[in-house]
Parts: C-alpha cells; sequence; structure tokens
C-alpha cells in the first residue's frame, strides 16, 4: 500500500437519552487497497467523543462496526458485525480499535461503515447513518 492509496474515513453518530441527555460516537480510521487491488485493509476505532449524561441514561448499549460492499451496478453484499460488541462503560476506559481485511471482485465500488448499538433491557438495536469509503473512482 502507498500513502496515496489510503484513504480516511469518520463518521459521528449520538443517542438521545429519554430524559434529553446524549453520548457522541464516532468511528474513524483509514482505508487501503493492497496486493494489486485485489484486497482491503481498514484500520478504525470506536470511542465515546461527547457525554452530557451517563451511558447509564442510554441504558448502556452494547456497541459494534459493522460494513456492507455496494457494487457498480447498485447491488450490495450485505450488512455483517467487523466487531465484537462492547458496552458504552467499557469504552468510557478504552477506545475500541478495529481491523478488517478482505478481498473483493472489481465490481465493487465501495465499502459503508456504521455503528450499531444493542440495547439489551429493550432488545432494540439501532443503527448510525453509513459512510461510504470508495474503493475506486
Amino acid at each position: 500500500m502507498s500513502d496515496d492509496d489510503i484513504r480516511p474515513f469518520q463518521l459521528k453518530w449520538t443517542i438521545a437519552g429519554p430524559q434529553g441527555g446524549k453520548v457522541g460516537f464516532e468511528i474513524t480510521g483509514t482505508f487501503g487497497l493492497y496486493n494489486g487491488n485485489r484486497g482491503y485493509r481498514i484500520d478504525g476505532r470506536l470511542r465515546i467523543v461527547e457525554g452530557e449524561a451517563y451511558y447509564q441514561e442510554i441504558g448502556n448499549p452494547k456497541l459494534f462496526v459493522r460494513r456492507n460492499g455496494g457494487e457498480e451496478s447498485g447491488r450490495q453484499w450485505g450488512w455483517q458485525p467487523i466487531t465484537g460488541k462492547k458496552a458504552c462503560d467499557r469504552l468510557c476506559v478504552m477506545e475500541m480499535f478495529f481491523v478488517r481485511t478482505g478481498y473483493w471482485a472489481p465490481a465493487d465500488r465501495s465499502l459503508l461503515l456504521d455503528i450499531g448499538a444493542h440495547h439489551r433491557w429493550s432488545r432494540r438495536t439501532e443503527f448510525s447513518p453509513a459512510v461510504e469509503v470508495r474503493m475506486v473512482d
């Protein structure tokens, strides 16, 4: 991988609590192609960036990152988790780093990344808007 092939990405997302507090999360990292542009590598981190409320107010959800791929035709691969689930109290203490490598077909054009929050009490899972990382322009 050369420095020209590495592309940064960033996604911020806020979860609001029932009493008006909110906690902000962010994934940042880099995406690059390697092995003659046949493989890709994502290096990223998930962290809490702001919090007007204690994480318990939003139910201490377990957070994870997932990915999807987009082809030239518009077809998508399907969402797949690329990290384990980590509770907010763990994210208060440390960030969650992740690395994902894989191969892609010539028809693939982009990767989509988003943050998922699994609320254990309500058994509800919500997802952030996705950030698109273009493989080829």
